[in-house]
């Protein structure tokens, strides 16, 4: 991810009936790419094929179609579902309940119920692909201790829901993505406050898509061991160089490897 990933190569293309998921054109074997791409996408509701292909097929060749190859097979024997975003005229992909049962079976279904698309399932789809980037991100420099913000809202009785949690060495660390800083500056004091005085969080990491003004930095009242604020295109671009700071101090991101 040397640069940020292109959202879809497969821009929708289908009228907004629903797929025939259920349509099987001969028995496939799934391999364990297929089962971890079955929990990517149920852990956090739905992907996108781009997202897919820099999960599981990066180090392939674009030409060879593999991916591609694969996630329609997926499809049309039942174990993906395709529904066409207007908001951003892309497709995205869920699981069924055929796939449902093999995470069960495999006791990979993260303790989540299976999705079931709504009317809005994709209003926040900007917000979601670009949490799944920063996933993507840390799993592919060794830190894949991830809980989902669809895991968090489901299985813990919390008031604030993070977008995810990043565990590293024992420590979790409470992601929260903001598409531009356009809170109020209280609400920001309020959040701090909020996981500085939350005893499942070690730290909290504000990761912004925008500017990061200055007073998210210098005019909060925070633990300076907690608490730290990084730009997403600067750690999409830049990766393990990719830079946190606070009023004290940066270090980068690969430090946390």
């Amino acid at each position: 991810m040397n640069e940020e990933p292109e959202e879809d190569l497969q821009a929708c293309d289908g009228a907004d009936e629903s797929p025939d998921a259920n349509r099987v054109i001969e028995k496939l074997e799934l391999t364990h790419r297929d089962i971890a791409l079955f929990k990517l996408a149920h852990e956090h509701r739905y992907i996108v094929y781009a997202q897919i292909r820099e999960a599981f097929w990066k180090d392939r060749s674009i030409p060879a179609n593999a991916c591609y190859k694969r996630i329609e097979r997926l499809v049309k024997s039942g174990f993906l579902e395709m529904w066409c975003s207007r908001r951003k005229n892309l497709n995205c992909y869920l699981i069924t309940p055929k796939s449902y049962e093999v995470l069960r079976e495999k006791d990979l279904d993260s303790g989540l119920r299976l999705y079931e698309r709504t009317r809005d399932y994709d209003r926040f789809i900007d917000h979601d692909l670009k949490v799944m980037n920063l996933r993507l991100l840390f799993r592919q420099i060794g830190l894949d201790s991830w809980t989902s913000e669809r895991a968090i809202r489901e299985l813990r009785n919390a008031k604030k829901i993070p977008d995810g949690i990043l565990t590293v060495r024992g420590k979790h660390i409470a992601i929260e993505f903001e598409n531009g800083l356009e809170k109020p500056k209280k609400d920001y004091q309020e959040m701090l406050s909020y996981y500085e005085g939350h005893e499942d969080y070690d730290m909290l990491f504000v990761i912004v898509d925008g500017h990061i003004k200055d007073w998210i930095v210098t005019g909060l009242d925070y633990d300076i061991q907690r608490f730290w604020v990084a730009a997403y295109l600067d750690l999409i671009k830049h990766r393990e160089k990719g830079i946190f700071e606070n009023k004290v101090a940066i270090f980068t991101l690969g430090e946390l490897v």
